[in-house]
């Protein structure tokens, strides 16, 4: 068997394998969902007690900063249509991951913050980190799914992912109490720097021509895809269960207020969360095939609603005038979060991956995954008013309400194992 990407009869080479499974793990490794998301507990608290922010208006603040992810598919694009120098992925990667770098410099040489500040360098971060996004998941579809190799790769990313959000949990409560937002900012920006690395020494890719001509044809690839009617219900299912109306940002504020958790504990509640997150990515790559998809998001959703209504207990008197069980509760749920969420998550990638057509991987997949942002940022943004309106509670029961309302969708979706496609490779 040669190097590099062989013929769909033959497969790729071990070696080719782990060099893109180690392109991709650092990607996501570092990227925002990684240890990059390391400054977010600071910022929670900048907003809250440096810039006096409302949970509404935190609320409100996170949707604006994720409006790049939604624009994915430009993204997809232009990766797919028009290389730079030449290469359709390598690249873009080092341009992205140099302005990254320099985004999270300028945060941290800055004196004094302002909303208007951190909103737009918020913003243009998310759209270097999603450009990333889609140049790794393009990588990753139009290299694995030939060969059925998607669910391994997602398995290797999204193990990344987990395993840095542990290490990001524990030290993220600690820098949000003990190091300044401009230390924190600083360190951040090596971050990018890591992938960029990678990149030149594991990326290889052969150069290629494009052009308004590779643009017309892509887009017709990605038209003709979105044509059919079980893709528009796979982009609406995604859209929904993403749209479920976030409580995050409130929670966060009742959490601080009056459960009095501290930045170190709510580190390691989400390192717990994000530890539970690894062990299932880690199982999915081997075990998802073994398993029907519809059976996996049917039995997960359902636990993922009660889950979300467990969060009520959280307003009994027996819980918060017992702080400290408060506490040790809030460390299960915060495992039991993690396993869910991410089944549900990557059952969803999967599924999008494997309805990426040929030709257009990129595009389409960025496509299908922008709606699930886009519903990320309307939950965001609904969560916020709906607590301006009817409070933290109800928010809570409406949240598990929308959750549980995803399985009106299943019955209507037909999923690529159900139509002979393996998702992950023996």
């Amino acid at each position: 068997m040669g190097r590099g990407f062989a013929p769909v009869f033959e497969g790729p080479s071990r070696q080719t394998i782990l060099k893109l499974s180690a392109v991709f793990a650092l990607i996501y490794f570092f990227s925002p969902n990684g240890i990059s998301s390391l400054p977010g507990l600071t910022v929670s608290f900048l907003l809250k007690d440096a810039l006096k922010m409302t949970a509404e208006q935190a609320a409100y603040f996170g949707a604006i900063t994720l409006v790049g992810w939604a624009v994915k598919p430009l993204w997809g694009v232009i990766s797919d249509a028009f290389p730079l120098f030449g290469l359709r992925r390598k690249s873009y990667l080092l341009v992205t991951t140099v302005g990254a770098a320099l985004i999270w410099s300028i945060l941290g040489f800055l004196n004094d913050y302002s909303v208007a500040h951190l909103l737009v360098l918020f913003s243009l971060s998310s759209i270097l980190y999603s450009f990333m996004d889609v140049l790794c998941d393009a990588l990753m579809v139009e290299t694995g799914r030939p060969h059925n190799l998607t669910g391994r790769f997602q398995s290797v990313q999204w193990t990344a992912v987990y395993v840095a959000s542990i290490i990001t949990g524990l030290a993220g409560g600690y820098v949000a109490a003990h190091w300044e937002p401009q230390e924190v900012f600083i360190l951040n920006a090596a971050f990018p720097l890591v992938i960029l690395v990678a990149v030149l020494l594991f990326l290889r890719e052969t150069r290629q021509e494009g052009g308004h001509d590779e643009v017309r044809a892509r887009l017709a690839v990605v038209k003709k895809k979105f044509a059919e009617k079980q893709t528009w219900l796979l982009a609406f299912f995604i859209f929904f269960v993403a749209f479920s109306p976030s409580f995050g940002a409130p929670f966060f504020y009742y959490s601080v207020d009056t459960l009095k958790f501290t930045p170190i504990f709510l580190g390691v509640a989400a390192s717990i969360a994000a530890a539970t997150s690894a062990l299932v990515a880690i199982l999915f790559g081997k075990f998802s095939a073994r398993f029907a998809t519809r059976r996996i998001l049917k039995i997960s959703l359902i636990f993922f609603t009660f889950a979300t209504l467990f969060d009520l207990v959280y307003f009994l008197p027996a819980v918060t005038e017992r702080l400290q069980f408060a506490r040790y509760l809030y460390g299960a749920t915060a495992a039991i979060n993690g396993v869910m969420g991410a089944i549900v998550f990557l059952t969803i990638l999967n599924s999008a991956a494997l309805a990426a057509p040929k030709g257009a991987e990129g595009t389409a997949f960025a496509t299908l995954t922008a709606f699930w942002n886009v519903g990320l940022i309307g939950s965001s943004a609904l969560g916020g008013y709906l607590f301006g309106q009817i409070g933290l509670q109800p928010l809570i029961i409406i949240s598990a309400v929308f959750t549980l309302a995803a399985l009106l969708f299943l019955p209507r979706l037909s999923f690529a194992d159900e139509r002979g496609f393996a998702s992950v490779s023996a």
